[in-house]
């Protein structure tokens, strides 16, 4: 009685020799934050994105959790940079508002 024949070694994600699903998205988005980081959010996010990028090969889950600090601490400081842009404009009419009421009386018009 003869066995039937063996078909090619199954693998399965995760095995060694195979990369896991989950370290591309996480080496795709470290990469991202890095540059999105630099151009827009400031060095903190970039950090973040770099320390997921080094860490992915000793401990995926720490580096998964590093990308997402970065990307929480990109949108904070996004927005923030955001809302200062917003108040800028803001006070600068009602200060630009506030000396056209108060010019006609200073000029003594």
């Amino acid at each position: 009685m003869s066995l039937p024949p063996a078909g090619p070694p199954m693998s399965y994600p995760g095995a060694p020799g195979q990369p896991s699903p989950d370290r591309e998205s996480v080496q795709t988005s470290a990469i991202l934050l890095i540059v999105v980081g630099f151009l827009c959010g400031g060095t903190l996010p970039a950090i973040f994105g770099i320390i997921a990028l080094v860490t992915m090969d000793t401990d995926l889950h720490s580096a998964r959790r590093m990308n997402k600090i970065g990307w929480i601490s990109f949108w904070v400081i996004l927005g923030l940079i955001i809302l200062f842009v917003i108040a800028y404009f803001v006070i600068g009419g009602l200060i630009l508002g506030a000396l056209a009421v108060m010019m006609p009386a200073l000029v003594g018009v």
